[in-house]
């Protein structure tokens, strides 16, 4: 059991009792080594856990300790927190506080200094209203005086005010009568430069239209001497085609002529019945280009006919010719 103790607790403590050499014992003093040494253990147990009670105890008690050291130290951390939130709150205000002042401070900088200014400016202007008032109390006097004067003379002008008033009325006047005029002559300049704008606009313009009547006269002299030209023309062609007409009339007459003149000598012969021929009409060829186109075929088959008259003239011929030689051929023999 002492041997567990040991090596439950890791080696044999210094109060246990020193263990005997029990090899060579009768067993009764072995037993009672046994309970011996059962009793030690039993007491060194209670010491030790008397050690241990009072060390629990101590333990407890310095635990108590350091709990309450450690809610006194989070109590300090609070507190000490709280403090520094509330110094910096203190010193936010204050820095606040103080960046107001300074601006406020520099705000009434800023309205001393434009204050000054404003009084010196004042002083300065007050001065100057001072030596006008200085200066124009002659002219004060001089209205006076010639408020007595006209007095005198008129009722008009009873006051200084009144002779003022009518200043100023004749200064507007004035004011306005310059100003009218000023328009007028801006007016009257660009008046000016609009008829000189279109003086020019119109110089140019009948330069335009000349220059355009000397092209258009220039075509109208080409376009008349095209004319001209066409007109001569045409009255060559009609020139070429009256003598072209005429000289067909001439062909169609002859043609007629030699058609008739074959067919009078031709009455004996049988061919003339057979294919009569009518004279009665001479050709026209004055018409239109339907009727010398009639009047062409017309000459064409006269002219065949001339080709069979022809024809048979020159068979007659041979045959007369053939007959006249058979005949001197006869007589000769």
């Amino acid at each position: 059991m002492s041997n567990e103790f040991l090596s439950t607790y890791g080696g044999r403590n210094k109060n246990l009792p020193q263990t005997l050499t029990l090899d060579h014992v009768s067993p009764a003093t072995r037993l009672l080594e046994k309970r011996r040494q059962m009793f030690e253990v039993q007491e060194a147990l209670d010491a030790q856990k008397e050690e241990f009670a009072r060390r629990e105890d101590a333990f407890r008690r310095r635990e108590e300790a350091l709990r309450k050291k450690d809610l006194e130290l989070q109590e300090s951390l609070i507190k000490f927190n709280k403090f520094l939130q509330e110094n910096e709150s203190k010193r936010n205000r204050a820095i606040k506080r103080a960046a107001d002042e300074k601006k406020q401070r520099e705000i009434k900088e800023t309205e001393i200094t434009k204050l000054t200014r404003q009084y010196h400016e004042k002083m300065l202007e007050e001065k100057t209203l001072k030596e006008q008032v200085l200066k124009n109390e002659k002219y004060q006097k001089f209205l006076m005086d010639v408020v007595e004067f006209v007095q005198g003379t008129s009722e008009d002008f009873p006051e200084v005010q009144d002779l003022l008033n009518r200043y100023n009325t004749l200064r507007v006047a004035n004011e306005d009568l310059n100003k009218r005029q000023t328009n007028h002559d801006v007016e009257n300049e660009e008046k000016r430069q609009q008829f000189a704008q279109f003086t020019k606009e119109r110089a140019n313009e009948v330069l335009n239209r000349n220059n355009e009547i000397a092209t258009l006269q220039k075509n109208l002299e080409g376009h008349a001497m095209a004319t001209l030209q066409a007109q001569y023309n045409v009255d060559s062609s009609i020139s070429n085609m009256s003598d072209k007409v005429l000289q067909l009339g001439q062909m169609l007459a002859s043609i007629e002529n030699l058609l008739e003149r074959f067919e009078t000598q031709a009455k004996h012969m049988k061919r003339n019945k057979d294919t009569p021929k009518t004279f009665g009409d001479k050709a026209d060829v004055s018409g239109s280009a339907e009727d010398l186109e009639r009047e062409g075929k017309r000459a064409h088959e006269h002219l065949e006919d001339i080709a069979i008259y022809m024809i048979d003239y020159s068979s007659i011929v041979r045959e007369w010719e053939a007959e006249i030689t058979a005949g001197t051929q006869k007589q000769d023999f």
